[in-house]
């Protein structure tokens, strides 16, 4: 599925494509003040979160020059980003496993998504195929499962601080990757561009509301 471009020009740029090259950039500044908050606190869910706006940095920002280009090179940039970020994030959910059993774990997620990439990139048809795939990749397996982990946490643990953390930052993940995917899935690319932007101002907004309660 190649994406088209929707809506009026502004400065040579199509609108979604505009949307989507500025969400990339607002993923990759707020992923700089988490990594701030990672070096001081390094744990699985702040890692997960930083995984997700990486990847989503990257892909939001490379699916805008292939709406802008019409050019697949950058739709597959896009989707090796979600990919390889969903291993990343699942580091999260493996987090009560051993350490070895998770070293293992995130082995063979990498090595899974490097392998549906291939075979993704094997003819043709597959490729016109892959984006499509990834937006139901990152919608079940980031969105759903780590995401729903992390609200599942928040549900479980009595810390008030580590509530709010997890239960915004899986609240964030929620709203890009099921809420902002479903819309573009739809169609409904203006839809998706709101909420994609809003998912990491709620998670920035949980983690200085979670270290004040520290």
């Amino acid at each position: 599925m190649m994406m088209e471009p929707m809506g009026p020009e502004i400065l040579g740029f199509h609108l979604d494509a505009l949307l989507m090259l500025a969400s990339g950039v607002f993923y990759i500044l707020c992923a700089f003040f988490v990594y701030r908050s990672y070096k001081k606190d390094k744990n699985e869910l702040v890692g997960a979160l930083l995984a997700f706006l990486c990847y989503q940095a990257v892909n939001m920002f490379f699916m805008g020059l292939e709406m802008q280009t019409m050019n697949m090179l950058y739709s597959n940039i896009a989707a090796l980003s979600v990919l390889l970020g969903s291993a990343y994030m699942l580091k999260f959910p493996f987090s009560s496993f051993s350490s070895g059993t998770r070293k293992v774990l995130f082995l063979v997620s990498i090595v899974i998504a490097l392998g549906v990439f291939a075979w993704f990139m094997q003819t043709e048809s597959r490729e016109m195929m892959l984006m499509n795939f990834t937006l139901w990749y990152d919608m079940v397996v980031n969105g759903i499962l780590v995401g729903g982990f992390m609200i599942l946490l928040a549900l479980r643990t009595s810390e008030k601080w580590l509530k709010i953390k997890a239960f915004g930052g899986g609240t964030g993940v929620v709203t890009c990757c099921v809420v902002s995917n479903g819309a573009m899935l739809s169609g409904a690319l203006l839809t998706s561009s709101f909420f994609g932007f809003l998912a990491p101002i709620v998670i920035l907004g949980s983690l200085l509301i979670a270290k004040k309660q520290q």
